[in-house]
């Protein structure tokens, strides 16, 4: 194991440092030296610890629960809601500023032509599809068979 000797400010010797695996930087070193190295590395204890707690949870939702992440967004959104909504009626109650919810305003204009771009490319899809299942093109049939 190499050893290489740590010198403080007098130039003086200090404890040496092992590197394990002969490696001639720290793991903190060859993992960036950011954020991520320190979380990595559990010297931002608070935020290693949440970051494991989440996933954990995640994990714990998602494979033993079996939950679906459809299911899990509408019970968020209409947990949101409720939120909202209390929020709403207390800050009404007690005299507060009510939550400043933005204004969606749709434009038509776009709407339709966003609809008309869908439209036109799900009829070019279509339109080579039963190009390459009629035959015409039997490189593309085989290629997408296969």
């Amino acid at each position: 194991m190499p050893i290489n000797k740590s010198y403080d400010s007098d130039g003086e010797t200090t404890t040496p440092r092992i590197n394990f695996f002969g490696r001639g930087r720290p793991v903190h070193a060859i993992l960036g030296g950011g954020k991520v190295a320190d979380v990595l590395l559990w010297r931002n204890q608070k935020l290693s610890a949440t970051l494991l707690f989440g996933v954990t949870a995640i994990w714990y939702l998602f494979e033993v629960v079996e939950y679906n992440f459809v299911t899990l967004f509408c019970h968020i959104c209409i947990t949101t809601m409720l939120i909202v909504f209390i929020r709403s009626i207390t800050a009404e109650y007690f005299g507060w500023n009510p939550p400043k919810i933005p204004e969606l305003i749709s434009n038509e204009d776009a709407f339709r032509e966003a609809v008309s771009t869908f439209h036109r490319r799900l009829n070019e899809l279509l339109r080579k599809f039963l190009h390459i299942a009629g035959g015409n093109d039997p490189l593309y049939f085989f290629l997408v068979s296969s």
